[in-house]
């Protein structure tokens, strides 16, 4: 058997799949399987030729599949799901993305869609999503549909390791413009030398010895979607991606500072940030004083995809908050930003236990004065931490009761919206129990009970301090004072 894990790159049509295939191929010595196996449908007939293939590892292949596990929607065999599981959580995968105009642009160009579609605006609202027929949801246009699809796996990069998978993430973009150092990124992920650096962009004359997958190329050129789209549309989906895609993958991979109160969270979790050893053994001591808080569990974690009555709305938190009659289950990673394996192996583990006895020490009191809603259990599942508390619908959390996403730093919503009195009010009372609640000026973060109270409903935005100098000197509470600053300025103005 090959030594080398296999490969499965997991891509939109038109945007990267065979790019990233070839890249592989010629530089790595990956041999490509070249045919899309994982086609989940159809999968149980072609599951020996698969599983061999599979089985001599040093093979890369791809899958357009719309969603992790989409296979369990099928009526595949117990052992073929199976199969499936460790076929992904044994592999290296790479989820590659491309600017959707582009990769809609292409998609017309296509001769097969275009000879079928004749217009630009007609296979662009009645594309038949050709490719994409495992979706079990209807879209209104192929914008929307790619939409989801980045939602979905862009969700499963965000939470690799709650889920056990070896994933990275490369963009068409940044192979075509920076492709040496794509390589490189791509050579550590796959933990191969990148000595001999093989050009595969765009078929050429010059190296004759280049393994193409496909013939299948357009121009493979970056913004070239506005010849076709036009700038209106596509300025217009452009703002619309950002604001529900690019601004917090940004923000994950990017670690950027997003408003003058707010400080990026990556080095406070690195292995020379704090003495992770011993505050783990500091706070597994004072954890065994509370092991009887919580009653078992009544669900099963590992099951959460087939129990759950449906899945968050915000693409960062698919695969991580998943919904029940009347309780929501939680998992909340301490750093928002991309950590690196051996920095999140050392560090999350300890973080999250750091952060559950904090829940567990201030639950009681939060809760008996209506700041935030009933927590029935909390705990670490593959050193995440988790929480399992009542559910409030997800039209009566702020941001989708009011349809109102504010930009970066914008707090005047507080006022506007009329909550500044109850918001301020579970601040203080947080705070003169030395808590401070640092994200409750968030519509993202608050939402209403069914009887119209506010709630607090960030679990983890939540900071317990031994005593109000000790608080005081702290980032957070610097923050929390510029925030409330702001707030009071633009409510004596209004």
């Amino acid at each position: 058997m090959n030594s080398k894990k296999n490969v499965i790159i997991v891509s939109a049509r038109r945007s990267g799949t065979h790019l990233l295939t070839d890249l592989i191929v010629n530089n790595f010595g990956y041999e490509s399987i070249n045919y899309n196996y994982i086609d989940y449908p159809k999968f149980t007939d072609e599951m020996p030729i698969f599983k061999s293939l599979m089985y001599e590892g040093g093979k890369v292949t791809w899958t357009h599949a719309h969603d992790f596990k989409d296979y369990l929607k099928y009526k595949h065999s117990e052992e073929n799901n199976n199969e499936l599981d460790k076929f992904f959580s044994e592999s290296k995968i790479i989820l590659v993305y491309r600017d959707v105009r582009d990769t809609i642009a292409s998609c017309y160009h296509r001769p097969r869609y275009k000879s079928k579609y004749k217009t630009f605006d007609n296979f662009y609202k009645n594309f038949d999503f050709d490719g994409y027929e495992l979706t079990d949801q209807t879209y209104d246009n192929t914008f929307e549909l790619l939409l989801q699809y980045y939602k979905n796996w862009f969700s499963v990069y965000m939470s690799r390791e709650l889920l056990g998978l070896d994933i990275e993430i490369v963009s068409f973009e940044e192979t075509i413009e920076l492709y040496t150092e794509t390589v490189g990124k791509i050579g550590k992920f796959l933990e191969q030398p990148t000595d001999d650096i093989v050009d595969i962009r765009l078929p050429n004359s010059v190296d004759k010895d280049v393994i193409y997958t496909t013939n299948d190329f357009r121009n493979g050129k970056v913004g070239d979607w506005v010849n076709t789209l036009g700038s209106k549309l596509g300025n217009r989906l452009g703002e619309k991606y950002y604001r529900d895609l690019g601004a917090g993958l940004d923000c994950f991979i990017g670690d950027i500072k997003i408003h003058k109160y707010h400080y990026p969270e990556r080095s406070s979790f690195q292995l020379n940030s704090r003495d992770w050893k011993s505050l783990e053994v500091k706070v597994d001591k004072e954890l065994k004083e509370y092991e009887d808080t919580f009653a078992p569990l009544p669900i099963d974690l590992e099951n959460r995809y087939e129990e759950a009555t449906g899945r968050s709305q915000d693409f960062r938190y698919i695969h991580k908050v998943f919904h029940y009659d009347d309780k929501i289950l939680k998992f909340l990673y301490p750093c928002k930003a991309t950590l690196e394996k051996k920095v999140f192996d050392n560090v999350i583990p300890v973080a999250s236990k750091e952060q559950l006895l904090t829940i567990i020490k201030t639950n009681k009191f939060l809760y008996d004065n209506g700041i935030t809603p009933k927590l029935y259990h909390a705990g670490i599942h593959k050193g995440v931490l988790y929480a399992f508390q009542e559910r409030y619908p997800v039209k009566n959390v702020l941001y989708e009761k009011h349809n109102f996403h504010p930009e970066w730093g914008n707090y005047d919503w507080v006022t506007d919206m009329g909550y500044r009195k109850a918001l301020i009010s579970h601040f203080n009372k947080a705070y003169e129990n030395n808590i401070l609640l640092t994200d409750i000026f968030s519509v993202y973060n608050c939402a209403l009970d069914n009887e119209g109270n506010l709630k607090y409903i960030d679990v983890d935005g939540i900071k317990q301090y031994n005593s109000k100098e000790e608080m005081i000197a702290s980032k957070d509470h610097k923050h929390m004072m510029g925030i409330l600053e702001q707030i009071n300025i633009y409510y004596r103005s209004y």
